[in-house]
């Protein structure tokens, strides 16, 4: 009987000597009880991120009407807008003094062919003006202007231990429990905007600064039910939920809601250390992570275990979001059993339902995503749901060839992630699932990215900068915000 949750790809492969693993099927993935593998491995990486999270080389395509409104006209650039886009500005200017002049031409070519209107020169000096005001203290001394926040990860105390939450810096709980209080840090950099000339000849600059942020959630691990048609129930055992929290004053209520599926054989629970892989600065998340029902599986027929003298052998069930008929290596797609991709679908809608309802009735506020597996219903949910969600966050998965497009969600982002080195994943045939929906028009970002753990489908630490990053880029529109 293979373990279900293997820590890692080497012993994935160890415990699956003579036979497929159903961990090591396409469409799988080990757990995230990530154990951090050598300094080596990492590429040297240490203890801290050296590149903000978000801009690892990859290959992006979009679709969508950048700044243009929906009456065709361009939109004018506002405070938001520039101070979003700092961090840019830093490196254009290289942290120097500049002028109105130079702001507009960076400017120029930063939101060209985006929709936006170009600011006249009169309009980008006062833009700068505004940005570069300081703010009073209720005490009455000045403070510095609102900057740019741009986050750079986590930092681990120790580089080569576990990547769980207790080995973070800044790391508190509360009483443990099936109900408990996390806290961690969030580094980053601020990024300000200065004036430093006369009222008269205005001369600029955007500083640069280290900092970190307070994240805090509230962890509950239960069995969620949720209504789901004529008067019936589904129920999610053993989930986790992390509510937004905010530090020393408790709960706060969230603004979007995030559902996260797990990979085959897994279970939600399995992220309950992991509540970082999914923290934002600045967003009030709740995040779901159910756990898939046990079922056999059709292409593990010949997978049996012993039960007693009384059921004596009987075939082995996993945690899977839905059956699957064959196992084709990674070579290309799953044939699956469609009744039970209909119930996993029904019971999604369900629980979609339950969190729109419970963040205020707009669809647009809650996000599914997932891994492997979990990301092929994620898809699978979000584009069959009636109504369009805020977006999809889909991790070394695909959309299902069985999956209908419907052409009323084109404008959803769907956040694709996948690692080149994937085998159980393998692009040659993945990237005609991404074709299938960049050509019918679908909104899609998709990046292909190495994990430098060598972990290849087995994705490690990249899983939460991946989540962090596609959840930034849904709730505050970039990967940097105010600060």
């Amino acid at each position: 009987l293979v373990p279900s949750a293997p820590r890692s790809a080497a012993e994935q492969r160890a415990v699956c000597r003579g036979a497929r693993s159903p961990a090591v099927m396409s469409s799988a993935a080990a757990a995230p009880l990530r154990r951090v593998v050598s300094k080596s491995k990492l590429g040297g990486g240490g203890a801290t991120k050296t590149t903000p999270e978000g801009e690892a080389k990859c290959v992006m395509r979009r679709s969508g009407a950048g700044g243009i409104s929906k009456g065709g006209a361009l939109r004018p650039v506002t405070e938001r807008h520039v101070r979003a886009l700092l961090p840019g500005l830093h490196r254009y200017t290289e942290g120097k003094h500049f002028r109105a002049p130079a702001f507009r031409t960076w400017l120029r070519q930063k939101l060209a062919s985006k929709g936006f209107k170009q600011p006249t020169a009169s309009e980008a000096d006062r833009l700068l003006r505004s940005l570069a005001r300081t703010r009073s203290a209720g005490n009455g001394a000045n403070v510095e202007p609102l900057g740019a926040w741009q986050p750079q990860g986590v930092r681990y105390v120790d580089p080569e231990g576990a990547s769980s939450i207790d080995n973070l810096h800044g790391f508190e709980q509360g009483p443990k429990g099936t109900s408990t209080w996390l806290a961690w840090n969030e580094y980053g950099m601020v990024y300000r905007l200065h004036s430093v000339g006369t009222s008269s000849k205005a001369i600029f600059e955007v500083s640069c600064s280290k900092a970190f942020k307070r994240l805090s959630v509230a962890k509950q691990r239960r069995t969620l039910t949720v209504p789901i048609e004529d008067g019936k129930q589904v129920e999610f055992k053993s989930c986790v939920t992390f509510d937004p929290r905010r530090t020393g004053a408790g709960k706060a209520a969230p603004t979007y809601t995030l559902i996260y599926l797990h990979s085959f054989s897994q279970r939600g629970f399995d992220y309950a250390d992991f509540p970082h892989y999914f923290g934002v600065s600045g967003a009030s998340i709740r995040v779901v992570l159910p756990t898939a029902p046990e079922q056999e599986q059709t292409c593990f027929s010949d997978w049996m275990v012993w039960k007693g003298k009384t059921l004596r052998w009987r075939r082995i069930k996993f945690n899977s979001w839905f059956d699957y008929l064959t196992d084709k290596g990674g070579r290309a797609e799953n044939a699956l059993d469609n009744q039970s991709l209909l119930d996993v679908r029904a019971r999604m809608h369900a629980l979609i339902r339950s969190e729109v309802k419970r963040i205020g009735g707009d669809p647009k506020r809650v996000i599914v995503g997932g891994a492997s597996q979990g990301c092929c219903v994620a898809l699978d949910a979000a584009l069959t749901y009636p109504d369009e969600l805020g977006g999809v966050i889909g991790l070394v998965g695909h959309v299902l060839g069985s999956t209908p497009l419907d052409q009323s969600k084109k404008r959803m982002p769907l956040h694709l992630f996948h690692e080149t080195t994937d085998q159980e994943m393998d692009w040659r045939w993945v990237k005609g699932t991404v074709r299938r929906l960049v050509d019918s028009g679908f909104n899609v970002i998709s990046k292909r990215e190495n994990d430098p753990s060598g972990s290849g489908h087995w994705i490690q630490e990249i899983e939460g900068q991946w989540i962090r990053t596609a959840l930034r880029r849904i709730v505050h529109g970039t990967s940097s915000h105010g600060a």
